[in-house]
């Protein structure tokens, strides 16, 4: 027997009315026909604002900044380092002055800018400053470069050779001897001397000032009388200060016969200084000394100058180019990540 309800007294099956959808409760203010709620459609437009401000990388703003700085320091060093500065040095003393100025004045306003809150743009504030630190930099290891390598290797280029120079007589025309005279070679770069040159370390000397200033006599052993003392060889603290001792450039080769001179105007005061005290300690008298470091081959040991200039101008140059892009890495990642 069938039973039925009250509200459905036929009994017969009930439907949901057509196209009426049906939700639960847990729906919230979810809008018909299958629209989407509220939060769901705030949550997309924020998504769009964040992805509309959100900072991207400037390539070209980072590759600028990682080559312009690296740049400025290859092109101030080289001016600093090499033939140019030889040849003209108030031009380029100019030159390096103006630029080191002006880098440095953007660099200043730029800090200046980015303080007061004027300038905002990462690469408004970097450029300038990783220019001025780059040209700076420049300024002072190619100056270094220059007096220590470069400078003296040019000098010795400009000046003279003499061969087969004895260092203790002077041979006449008329056949007679004299003493040698240094004065006759004050153009000297690289000197040759006579197969029977010799260090007489017995009368080596040296003078302290802070460094130790270390002289020693090149001599004809042969020379028994009237003889000259005006060509030494020269080192800077390789010597004793107590006793006659001489252990400079090639003082044990048995065939070094050469000397490049020695151009550092700064040294020159004290190594004749040094002379002097070998003079006292030893009797003997130098009328014009030129100073010389005792080397085996000269040509040799004056390339090898260049070179050391040229190496450390390239391993500044590689130096720079990787601290700059470590910098600038850092300092980037930092700014984009207060930015976001």
């Amino acid at each position: 027997m069938q039973h039925h309800d009250a509200e459905n007294p036929n009994g017969l099956p009930v439907l949901p009315p057509p196209n009426v959808p049906t939700f639960g409760d847990s729906s919230g203010p979810m809008k018909l026909y299958g629209a989407i709620t509220d939060e769901q459609l705030r949550a997309t437009a924020m998504a769009a604002q964040a992805f509309k401000n959100r900072k991207r990388l400037d390539c070209c703003g980072a590759i600028s900044a990682l080559l312009v700085p690296w740049a400025a320091f290859v092109a101030v060093s080289a001016i600093g380092s090499f033939q140019l500065h030889y040849s003209a040095p108030v031009i380029t003393l100019v030159v390096l002055t103006v630029l080191a100025v002006a880098s440095l004045g953007a660099a200043i306003s730029a800090i200046v800018r980015a303080a007061t809150g004027a300038e905002k743009r990462f690469y408004g504030i970097y450029m300038p400053v990783a220019v001025g630190v780059c040209v700076l930099a420049g300024c002072l290891l190619g100056d270094i470069n220059f007096w220590q390598f470069m400078q003296p290797s040019y000098q010795i280029d400009h000046l003279a050779t003499y061969t087969n120079v004895d260092p203790s007589r002077q041979h006449l025309w008329s056949g007679d001897t004299r003493p040698a005279n240094g004065g006759r070679y004050q153009d000297a770069g690289k000197i040759y001397f006579s197969q029977n040159a010799r260090l007489d370390l017995t009368k080596a000397a040296s003078f302290k000032d802070g460094n130790l200033y270390c002289v020693a006599p090149v001599v004809d052993p042969d020379c028994k009388k009237n003889c000259g003392y005006d060509f030494w060889a020269v080192g800077m603290n390789c010597c004793s200060d107590l006793a006659s001792d001489f252990r400079c450039g090639d003082f044990n080769s048995t065939h070094t016969r050469s000397g490049l001179r020695q151009v550092v105007n700064t040294w020159r005061p004290f190594f004749r200084l040094a002379v002097v005290q070998a003079e006292g300690m030893h009797g003997i008298q130098a009328r014009h000394p030129l100073f010389f470091h005792w080397v085996e081959d000269p040509v040799y040991e004056l390339q090898s100058w260049k070179l050391s200039g040229y190496k450390n101008f390239m391993i500044a140059m590689v130096l720079c180019f990787f601290l700059n892009a470590g910098v600038l890495t850092i300092t980037l990642k930092s700014a984009l990540k207060r930015r976001s």
